[in-house]
């Protein structure tokens, strides 16, 4: 057995002759962090998956080391995700695909677009707006509560009421929703359209107006009552086809998603803030937080993208080619860029949760202390490269503006 308070340095020489290295190899996909090889680090695997008891120690190892999988393995699905957005925007600029880490892959990407963007909007003397309505991340508050009690037995999510904070709640509402009701939307729309509103906008126009907007914000953007096409989202008064979502004012029933308030409990609720729980011991709630940032749902938001001016001729699938790369890939782009920074803000917490965890193995032996090793290991690897994916994701952002 291991002594109690013994460092983690000191485990580091327990890899070996536990067979521990490779454990929480990057790549594997999330949730997974774990070697597909045959042979003993794939028996070393199992045993790290294995259920080391029902006290306390138990639970702490059990908790971080699955909350570590998944953020080892949702940092390398979001890398590739974010690489394969990046080549097909580079396609479409015709940019030849890259090797290597997500800023090596994506770099050349933004190079191109900056180029394009600047050397339009300069020499051929266009306006290119683009409006993107920003990805919407949700977290589900039954799976928050459920990873709260298997890591901290004096738990009752049954007796605690998780909160939301810096969102909404949403989810269905089997009684009265008494906040916003929001519906698919093909035609008309008696609240707000989130999406695209044809013929008039009555109320605010937040985006891209084809036609006559009357009021317009520093951007240039449309911030008013728009005359024709409205692309982003209309507050009120769609008087023509709403395509997209259509968000109405508290109703007695709502067949769609209900949001900000229902008189009963939700069912299925979701949180599109972070949700927080009080009465849970700190490690338990970096690892759960860690966990539902990796697994949170991220919608990608609306993009267009309007040229006016006069396109030359010889200019015309240059531009075609600039709207088709971001109307199919900065949306993407962005709602990535969204859970990488969810995912990036528990790095920290689960490194201080780390830090506290030699005590609690001290009594489950070598392989549990070989198993949090190899788990402490990896996650300074993947939090560089969750570092490197925000950096080159917001810089698309930073160009697109």
């Amino acid at each position: 057995m291991i002594r109690n308070g013994l460092g983690l340095a000191a485990l580091s020489a327990l890899l070996v002759s536990c067979g521990g290295t490779g454990l929480f190899n990057e790549g594997q996909g999330q949730g997974s962090g774990r070697p597909q090889n045959e042979g003993g680090d794939q028996n070393q695997s199992q045993a790290c998956d294995a259920d080391f008891g029902t006290n306390e120690a138990a639970m702490k190892v059990e908790s971080f080391l699955l909350a570590t999988s998944t953020f080892v393995g949702t940092a390398a699905e979001l890398e590739t995700s974010l690489k394969s957005a990046c080549t097909r925007m580079g396609a479409e600029l015709g940019v030849a695909p890259g090797t290597g880490d997500a800023r090596a892959v994506c770099q050349p990407v933004v190079e191109k677009l900056r180029a394009e963007l600047t050397d339009l909007r300069g020499s051929a003397h266009l306006t290119i707006a683009i409006e993107s309505r920003p990805p919407v991340c949700e977290v589900s508050i039954d799976a928050y509560a459920q990873c709260a009690a298997q890591c901290d037995a004096t738990f009752d999510p049954g007796q605690v009421q998780l909160q939301c904070e810096g969102g909404e709640l949403r989810g269905q509402c089997s009684a009265e929703c008494t906040g916003r009701c929001a519906v698919e939307a093909h035609g008309q729309c008696g609240g707000a359209c989130e999406g695209t509103c044809s013929t008039s906008c009555t109320g605010t126009c937040h985006g891209e107006c084809e036609g006559t907007c009357r009021t317009r914000g520093a951007d240039g953007q449309c911030n008013g009552a728009c005359t024709g096409t409205c692309h982003g989202s209309c507050s009120s008064g769609c008087t023509g086809s709403c395509e997209g979502t259509c968000e109405m004012s508290a109703q007695a029933s709502c067949s769609g998603e209900c949001r900000g308030g229902c008189s009963v409990a939700y069912t299925e609720p979701r949180c599109t803030g972070t949700v927080r729980q009080p009465n849970v011991r700190a490690d338990c709630r970096a690892d759960c937080d860690t966990r539902m940032n990796a697994q949170a749902h991220c919608t990608p938001g609306y993009t267009h993208v309007n040229v006016t001016g006069r396109v030359a001729t010889n200019l015309e699938e240059r531009v075609a080619h600039l709207r088709n790369a971001l109307q199919l890939s900065f949306g993407e782009i962005m709602a990535i860029h969204s859970k990488l920074e969810r995912l990036g803000a528990s790095a920290q917490a689960m490194g201080e949760s780390a830090r506290g965890l030699p005590r609690a193995i001290g009594n489950l032996g070598l392989n549990a202390a070989a198993c949090v090793t190899a788990a402490s290991a990896a996650l300074p690897r993947a939090s560089a490269s969750v570092t490197v994916s925000i950096e080159v994701s917001a810089s698309f952002s930073a160009t697109a503006s």
